[in-house]
Parts: C-alpha cells; structure tokens; sequence
C-alpha cells in the first residue's frame, strides 16, 4: 500500500473499572498498528462507566468516544457502525486485541480479493494459561462458510474487516440480545462476498471474568437469539440444525432455572423443549423437577444428555 489506509474499530464496553487495563490494552492494539491508521471508535455501553477510565477516554484525541445511556450491546454495535466515517471498519471488544499487523494483513486480503465484502481473519483463542489457533482449517470454511458456521464460529468480533460501502447499518437491525455474531455470521453468509485468510491477526480472550457469555442472562437468552436466526431465509438443512440447537438452549434455560431454584420457570422451559426436534432426549430431566422441590438445593442440572 502506497500510503496508511484508515480503519475504524468499533469498541463496545461498560468501561468498568474491572475491564480498565483490557481497554486501554485493545486501545493500543488498534492505535499501534503498522501500515495502517487504527482509528477505535470506543462506545461506552451504558453510564456505569469508572469516572477515571472515561476521563483517561476523553482526553485522548486518537479516539472517537460515543456514551449510551442504556447497557444494550446490539445498541452499542448499530451505534458504532452509524459513526463510522472510514472505508473499512472493524470491531473488537474490550478484553481483545489485534496483533500489530492485523489491518495491513486484512486489508490486503481485501484487495486481494477485489470483490469481497468481507474478510475474516484466523487468529489466537487465548484462556488458562495458552493459545491455540481459532480455525485449524480455513479451506473447509471457505467451501460452505454457512454450514460450516453450524460446527464452527469462525467471526468472533476480533475477526473481521469490512467495506463499509457493503456492511450497512442495516445488517445490524434486529440483533438478538447475546449470541450477536452467531446471528451476524449468518447474515453475511447468507448475503454477503466473504473471503477467508489463515493468518492470525488476534487474539480473543476466553477467560475474562465477568464475562456475559457466562451468565444467567445469557444462558436465558439462547432461545430467543436461536429464534431470531430462525427467521432468517435459511435452507432447509442449517433451519433443521437450528431447530437441535434451539431444543438445547431450551433445556438449558431449564437446568439454569432448577439450579436457581425457580421451579416453575424449570418446567416452562423443559415442556418447550420437549416439542422441539429431538427434544425427547431431554425428557428424563423431568425426574430432576419432579424430586426438586422435595429433595431442596440438592437436586440440580441434568442426567438427560
């Protein structure tokens, strides 16, 4: 490239002073990158922000700051995106970064591919201690990215570029609360020219604590995100994975209401799992609800997987 090339990245957080030192590091990621200019375009998710981290934020004049009055993640994303100014643009969260050459490496993938309206990169899975590539074989992602999607999630946030002109703030419309890239995978397998590279060009963190992948809301929420995907114009096999898939989440919302207690709720989400496609499986669980109330706290999860 004869010249930088201007990248925005989108950098969703809360700003808490938990995550202060994994912001300011996915910071300079971005601000540090070679043959590139990384712009981050920080969006504070909500006002819970630590007064300092957010003073430290608004001083810099290398970031773009947007504040929203309400913690909303999909909020955070259509945010963001309606701010980019740049040809390109990417997203990391705040307890991610990019390797040092990671927008030269996918710009070039860009240009490589002329017609491509996104390239999704490999990159390093990092969590108790080590690191493994994300995606041992990027040629089987390329074949089929949609199927492959059902065995794989090959875009965690980290991992991709995109041509603003073709990722538009309306490809963020409708994003479920939780399992967002799930669902925003399949859109732009469904729609979208994507290339695929090998080269790592992050690392995504697996073992951050307080994080909303580990939490009851999300646990909760598998559901309704699956029945999001579902109205999608998908084909008639990834709809049918899809349907598994959902029948899981549904009983796991089960075992996360018994394991609270919430026996009501438990049978809510077990009946709902029961009529899904292979629900079946899940059916001795109903012992787990039955000896519930009586056997106290003892009883919880499953025997029915």
């Amino acid at each position: 490239m004869s010249r930088p090339s201007e990248v925005s990245i989108i950098m969703p957080t809360m700003a808490t002073r938990e995550r202060g030192d994994s912001l300011v590091r996915a910071i300079e990621s971005v601000v540090s990158q070679r043959a590139a200019r990384g712009v981050p375009l920080v969006v504070v998710n909500g006002r819970v922000g630590a007064p300092d981290l957010l003073e430290h934020v608004r001083r810099r004049s290398d970031i773009r700051l947007v504040i929203l009055e309400e913690a909303n993640l999909p909020r955070a994303l259509q945010a963001g995106r309606q701010h980019v100014e740049t040809p390109y643009f990417g997203v990391l969260d705040d307890d991610d970064e990019l390797l040092p050459d990671a927008l030269q490496i996918r710009l070039g993938a860009l240009e490589a591919a002329a017609a491509a309206d996104v390239v999704v990169t490999n990159g390093y899975l990092a969590g108790r201690g080590r690191a493994e590539l994300n995606i041992p074989d990027f040629a089987e992602v390329q074949a089929d990215p949609l199927r492959r999607l059902l065995r794989q999630h090959w875009l965690p946030p980290c991992a991709g570029l995109f041509r603003t002109a073709a990722v538009t703030p309306a490809l963020f419309d409708g994003i479920p609360r939780y399992r967002e890239w799930t669902y925003l995978a399949l859109r732009m397998a469904l729609g979208l020219r994507i290339c695929f590279t090998a080269q790592p060009t992050f690392v995504y963190r697996t073992d951050t604590p307080g994080s909303l992948s580990k939490s009851r809301p999300y646990c909760l929420a598998g559901p309704s995100a699956i029945g999001r995907m579902l109205e999608l114009d998908l084909p008639a096999d990834v709809r049918a994975v899809l349907r598994i898939r959902l029948a899981g989440d549904l009983h796991s919302a089960a075992v996360c209401e018994l394991d609270d207690g919430h026996y009501g709720a438990a049978w809510v989400w077990h009946l709902k799992s029961l009529v899904q496609p292979s629900g079946w499986r899940y059916l001795p669980f109903a012992r787990n609800l039955l000896l519930g109330p009586l056997a106290g706290d003892g009883v919880h999860g499953s025997d029915s997987a």
